[in-house]
């Protein structure tokens, strides 16, 4: 038991059964009947089980981060949609004794049989996460954690050694997929994402290439990020059926419908949209003609003439003081029971080359007009987003000439840019990181202000990331030097 205490959990139980530190953690939610034991150790058993932890640690994310990026708001105090301190403690849990710690045995298990292919997805794998927790943390445990008990008290690296790893690993796949592979193991039997197909699997790699390029605009400039971005989104994604996302059932629920669409439907409620995302698409940041066709699917409010969301950190109420309806539709194509939580999309693909094509070409936060590829991947990203979660054609179609949308090259903004990403990337914690490379500024996210009642010991500054979780500081002595307050910037972000 008491090697259970440490970061690197040793011994996998028979249905990797989490217990959640919080019922705020929003953690105890359908896993999968094909989570395996340590007595079934064979990688095509493992693979069900790398594909669900990558997930949920994105879905226990953005419960906390969506309230900080102002997609959702809470009906509660004092919590991280008022900023106060957070460890988001499910998704370190999530992390270290899940999805690391089934990466790390899948890599052993390829290794010993040489199967080149499941490498390559493996360590796209440990890219994604990787990113998704030091995007959170900071600086963390990486490479002696992924040594299990050689370290069960690993030392602490730092970003942008973390962030030259995920290259490392991103590129180190690409060559992977491309390589013969003779194991008899190359179709990759388990995936339940993309079926074994290799070709996504590489362009995966690619977009993710792009996607971590693109959060080191301050760091390595934004011309120079941009560009790199451009070389790898050559290779990326070209569909919507590239999308990476893991699919759910009736059996295994989807957890939004789980967390929030069934416990408001018995009253438990715990978060409802946030007015930030509902004025985006109601008309009321861009007056829009009509309201964006999307509000209808994201959001019910229960037939009223208008959606109003909630005001963050008002516990409910809109900034006017009167009790917000904008609340998950359970008919969604993101909330239903069987719907997918999409962890890398096409749209996204789409909107960080509209972002790099118009930095490359010399834009800025508040300058205006770009090429004629900026805006065509602008309206691409919209596109594929509506395409995907299956708006009407002809709400499409006027929405995306709608002046407002549709104002062509010379008149193009960054802004609009992140607004449509904002929207597009519904609830994935991708928006909090580019709120903070650009600094949280109106210039990039039109009204963005910080939440009602807000956290005192950090007034007028913005969460920028979870602090590590106690009992771990507790356990492993070496994190205490790297301690941060929830308001320090990342490293990428200096």
């Amino acid at each position: 038991m008491k090697k259970m205490k440490h970061i690197k959990i040793l011994i996998l139980s028979l249905l990797l059964v989490v217990t959640a530190t919080s019922c705020k953690d929003f953690f105890d939610v359908n896993e999968p009947s094909n989570v395996v034991g340590e007595t079934e150790l064979e990688l095509n058993l493992l693979m069900p089980s790398a594909q669900y932890y990558t997930a949920m640690m994105q879905y226990n994310e953005a419960f906390s981060i969506g309230q900080v990026q102002q997609h959702i708001a809470s009906y509660f105090d004092h919590g991280i949609d008022q900023h106060y301190e957070s460890s988001v403690s499910s998704v370190w849990t999530l992390y270290y004794t899940k999805a690391l710690y089934v990466l790390n045995k899948m890599e052993q298990l390829a290794d010993q049989e040489n199967a080149v292919h499941y490498k390559g997805a493996i360590h796209t794998m440990k890219a994604l996460t990787l990113g998704m927790a030091t995007d959170l943390y900071g600086d963390i445990p990486y490479f002696e954690a992924s040594q299990g008990s050689n370290f069960l008290q690993p030392g602490v690296d730092t970003q942008d050694m973390l962030y030259d790893e995920i290259q490392t690993l991103l590129s180190t796949a690409i060559s992977e997929f491309d390589a013969q592979d003779n194991s008899g193991l190359s179709n990759l039997l388990g995936d339940g994402i993309y079926n074994g197909d290799l070709g996504k699997w590489k362009r995966l790699a690619y977009t993710l290439k792009a996607r971590y390029a693109m959060h080191l605009t301050k760091r390595n400039g934004s011309v120079a990020a941009a560009n790199e971005a451009l070389g790898y989104l050559a290779n990326g994604f070209t569909s919507n059926n590239d999308d990476f996302q893991l699919a759910f059932n009736e059996k295994q629920k989807n957890p939004w419908h789980t967390s929030v669409v069934l416990a408001s439907n018995t009253g438990n409620v715990s978060v409802l949209f946030s007015e930030q995302l509902i004025d985006y698409m109601n008309g009321t940041s861009y007056p829009t003609a009509a309201p964006d066709p999307r509000l209808f699917d994201y959001a019910d409010n229960g037939g009223a003439a208008t959606f109003e969301g909630a005001e963050n950190g008002n516990t409910g109420l809109t900034s006017a003081g009167t009790p917000a309806n904008a609340v998950f539709n359970e008919n969604s194509y993101y909330f239903q029971q069987n719907s997918p939580l999409v962890l890398v999309s096409y749209a996204e693909a789409l909107f960080l080359k509209a972002e790099a094509e118009f930095l490359a070409n010399g834009g800025t936060s508040t300058s205006t007009g770009s090429i004629q590829a900026a805006y065509d991947a602008y309206k691409m990203g919209i596109e594929a987003n509506m395409n995907k979660i299956g708006i009407d054609a002809n709400l499409r179609d006027a929405y995306l000439t709608d002046p407002v949308i549709d104002m062509g090259a010379a008149n193009l903004k960054l802004e609009h840019i992140m607004k449509e990403k904002y929207i597009a990337l519904l609830l994935n914690p991708e928006i909090f990181t580019d709120m903070r490379r650009y600094d949280f500024s109106t210039n990039v996210f039109k009204d963005l202000s910080l939440p009602a009642n807000h956290n005192p010991d950090i007034a007028g500054d913005w969460f920028k990331r979870a602090i590590y979780p106690v009992s771990e500081l507790s356990k492993n002595p070496k994190l205490v030097p790297f301690k941060r307050e929830i308001n320090d910037p990342m490293w990428w972000e200096q």
